[in-house]
C-alpha cells in the first residue's frame, strides 16, 4: 500500500550501508587502508595542483589537507569520498538516459 515510503526507506538504508562500507573495509584489510589513503593524498595533490598549479603554495596546502584529511581524519574522508563518487556515477548515468530517451522511442 506504502510503496513509495518503503523505497525511500530502502535508498536510505543504501546509502548508510555505503557510508558504513568503506571504513568497514579498511579496518578489516590494512592493504585496502593503505591503498585507499595513498588514492587520496594522490586525489588531493592533484586537486589542489589544478586549481592553483605547480608552486610552493600547492604543496603547503596539500600537505595540510593530506594530514587533516587522509592521516587524521581517514575513515571519514574515504566514507565521503565513495559515498559523492557513487552519486555522482548516478547523476552522471540517469543524464545519459535521460538524453537516450529523449531521442529513442518518439
Amino acid at each position: 500500500m506504502n510503496s513509495r515510503g518503503f523505497f525511500v526507506v530502502f535508498i536510505l538504508l543504501a546509502f548508510a550501508i555505503l557510508a558504513v562500507l568503506p571504513p568497514l573495509v579498511m579496518k578489516l584489510f590494512p592493504a585496502a587502508d593503505l591503498l585507499m589513503r595513498v588514492f587520496l593524498a594522490i586525489m588531493i595533490f592533484a586537486t589542489v595542483r589544478a586549481h592553483i598549479g605547480s608552486n610552493a603554495l600547492t604543496v603547503i596546502i596539500s600537505a595540510a589537507l593530506i594530514y587533516l584529511l587522509v592521516i587524521k581524519h581517514a575513515y571519514i574522508t574515504a566514507s565521503l569520498y565513495v559515498f559523492f563518487y557513487v552519486l555522482l556515477a548516478f547523476n552522471f548515468f540517469s543524464v545519459i538516459i535521460w538524453g537516450i530517451s529523449t531521442r529513442v522511442g518518439h
